[in-house]
């Protein structure tokens, strides 16, 4: 028996006590006035028969009301008590400050066990909210895209000439905050992937330090004069028919170019200058920009959403009345969708979106 079940039942042993002592009291004022009022003689050996009378009639029940009426108290206490643990522990952040890291993982998880059950509660802890608490993904904030179409005469590199009648020329600026304090992030070097179809690179893009990769659609011979360029030739149409530049924390980095005809792409190595591997910062500031051709039948562009994200604005706009474009979102509020004058569609959420969501846009010509 612990401390507070010892007091408790002294309290009840107390409160029987005094409970006996009023019911003697009271039966001995209602027999002496009753042999008063009957005019009977009062005798306490007739008084000691009604007494003991009384307390087998009277006494148990009220025993038994007294330890259920207890128990049932105890009970609402517990619960009242246990209440408001729970409701300081929820809306008083001061109270859930003073716990471990390890103490509110494991409050966390409890209560999403708690709401959904154990099996669908521990799912969602140990594959969303686990990776989130341990650092294990990447964060960004202030995620800024914008992309315009346009068209342009025809362009030759080299001896490769890319058609008006065959393509139109997007204009692309991305720029983002992002948190470098999760342990696998490499600081030395990052990767920028350009893959021709939409299902290669995948297996690279899965590492961390392959933060963007953008699909270059263009028609097989094309593709056929990419693969077959060098890594220096790929540098020369990536700076001058591209004109791709990367920024962190405003300072332009240089990087070279890996040209492969296994990954049906090429991606860029990006070295972080050792300066900025130094520093101790919670947040890197990223920008790029650049252009590419893009075949006019592919009547599609994606805008992905990677990594965990807050603040996504993005900026969509094609060439005015030549094409109808209709966006498709892929998360739970329509309403961030405006269309702006001049034909740009404007996506605009001032919260955290999740990994694999996005927006597509697709057109057809009018009509």
């Amino acid at each position: 028996m612990n401390i507070y079940d010892k007091q408790e039942f002294k309290k009840t042993y107390k409160n029987i006590s005094l409970l006996f002592f009023m019911v003697m009291l009271l039966l001995l004022v209602i027999i002496v006035g009753l042999n008063f009022i009957l005019d009977k003689s009062f005798s306490w050996s007739h008084f000691s028969d009604q007494v003991i009378t009384s307390l087998i009639g009277v006494m148990i029940p009220l025993v038994l009301f007294n330890i259920v009426f207890d128990h049932f108290t105890k009970v609402y206490h517990q619960k009242e008590v246990s209440d408001r643990i729970t409701e300081t522990l929820i809306f008083n952040k001061e109270v859930i400050n003073h716990f471990s890291e390890e103490s509110k993982n494991r409050f966390i998880k409890s209560s999403i066990e708690s709401l959904l059950g154990d099996d669908h509660g521990n799912m969602l802890y140990n594959s969303l909210i686990s990776p989130y608490l341990n650092n294990v993904y990447s964060f960004r904030n202030n995620f800024k895209y914008y992309i315009s179409y346009t068209e342009k005469e025809t362009f030759s590199f080299g001896d490769t000439t890319f058609e008006e009648s065959d393509y139109y020329w997007v204009d692309q600026e991305l720029s983002f905050n992002k948190n470098i304090q999760n342990e696998e992030y490499n600081k030395e070097e990052l990767f920028v992937g350009f893959s021709y179809k939409e299902s290669t690179l995948d297996a690279l893009y899965g590492r961390a330090e392959f933060f963007f990769r953008e699909n270059l659609w263009v028609n097989d011979d094309h593709i056929e004069m990419l693969q077959g360029m060098s890594n220096e030739d790929m540098m020369g149409f990536v700076q001058d028919v591209l004109h791709f530049n990367l920024e962190i924390n405003d300072e332009p980095l240089s990087f070279t170019v890996r040209n492969d005809k296994d990954i049906e792409g090429f991606y860029l190595n990006v070295k972080i200058p050792q300066h900025i591997q130094d520093e101790d910062f919670d947040e890197l500031k990223f920008k790029i920009t650049f252009k590419m051709p893009q075949l006019k039948k592919q009547k599609k562009f994606i805008v992905m959403i990677s990594e965990p994200t807050y603040s996504v604005d993005v900026m969509f706009s094609h060439i005015r009345d030549k094409v109808n474009v209709v966006a498709i979102p892929f998360f739970d509020d329509s309403n961030a969708i405006r269309h702006l004058p001049n034909d740009i569609i404007k996506v605009e959420l001032d919260k955290w979106v999740l990994p694999r969501a996005g927006i597509v846009f697709v057109w057809d010509d009018p009509e």
